[in-house]
């Protein structure tokens, strides 16, 4: 085996070791878990986007859990503390005032509004990417969170943060 061929196989192994912890740092050490495991997800049209987009209610929507459903589509979890810690809350639909929103699962924090004051968040969708808003009705700045990522600390969105969100 010559060094050329050691080289290669070891930066594949590194390559892999470093993309799973990207992915593991993207998901909650603990708390919140999905419910039930995804399906191969078909891809999104235009009217499940406009669906998932309207008021709605869902079982999965505000139930103190995390859910990733049988059809690849799942909650945004957004939690009051940075690294996933404290109370958390989800949501299937989209919402255009996340201040009339508050943190429902146990732990530090319930009961608190969830605009300005979400410190990380995980997309446990498998189809839809997560567009999180500085103002409400998807005005200022946003940042995306794509299906199945997440953030343990938003940095520059710290303590000025998210006020609407929609899927895309």
């Amino acid at each position: 085996m010559t060094g050329t061929n050691i080289r290669r196989r070891l930066a594949v192994a590194v390559g892999g070791v470093v993309t799973a912890g990207l992915v593991a740092i993207g998901l909650p050490a603990e708390g919140a878990q999905a419910k039930t495991a995804p399906a191969n997800p078909a891809p999104a049209s235009p009217a499940d986007t406009a669906a998932r987009n309207s008021a709605g209610v869902s079982a999965a929507d505000q139930d103190s859990a995390c859910n990733r459903l049988s059809g690849g589509t799942g909650d945004l979890c957004l939690w009051y503390f940075t690294n996933f810690g404290g109370s958390f809350s989800d949501f299937y639909f989209a919402d255009n005032n996340l201040n009339d929103n508050f943190f429902v699962a146990p732990g530090s924090g319930k009961g608190q509004r969830v605009g300005n004051n979400t410190m990380s968040a995980v997309n446990f969708d498998n189809i839809f990417t997560a567009q999180l808003w500085t103002g409400t009705n998807w005005t200022g700045y946003y940042i995306n969170l794509y299906p199945g990522s997440g953030s343990p600390n938003f940095g520059t969105f710290f303590n000025n943060n998210f006020e609407s969100f929609k899927w895309i």
